[in-house]
């Protein structure tokens, strides 16, 4: 098995955020979530110019659980797209590992 992490951004709501990273770990999504706040965001959005102020997440998991928990974000989500990017760590210190498949 191998480690993967998922980069995600959501709004600025902490409760319901706080109430996702919950759900993802006591349903074993993932084993570790980060929360980086006050991310501000830049972006193109019907050809016009955005900005608006998200959280970042980095959701550590395993690969074998990357469908799940595809599945349970995006029924969770309230974005239509949401921002869901894997990063694929090529190494990774054998006894963190060790404690992500546990």
């Amino acid at each position: 098995m191998s480690a993967a992490i998922l980069m995600m951004t959501y709004p600025n709501d902490g409760r319901k955020l706080q109430r996702l990273i919950i759900a993802i770990l006591k349903q074993w999504l993932a084993k570790c979530v980060n929360r980086i706040n006050y991310v501000k965001s830049y972006y193109l959005r019907e050809g016009k110019l955005k900005r608006d102020e998200e959280k970042l997440l980095l959701i550590k998991t395993t690969q074998d659980k990357k469908e799940k928990l595809i599945a349970f974000i995006k029924k969770q989500h309230p974005y239509d797209t949401p921002e869901l990017i894997w990063l694929q760590p090529e190494e990774v210190d054998e006894k963190y590992l060790k404690w992500l498949e546990a």
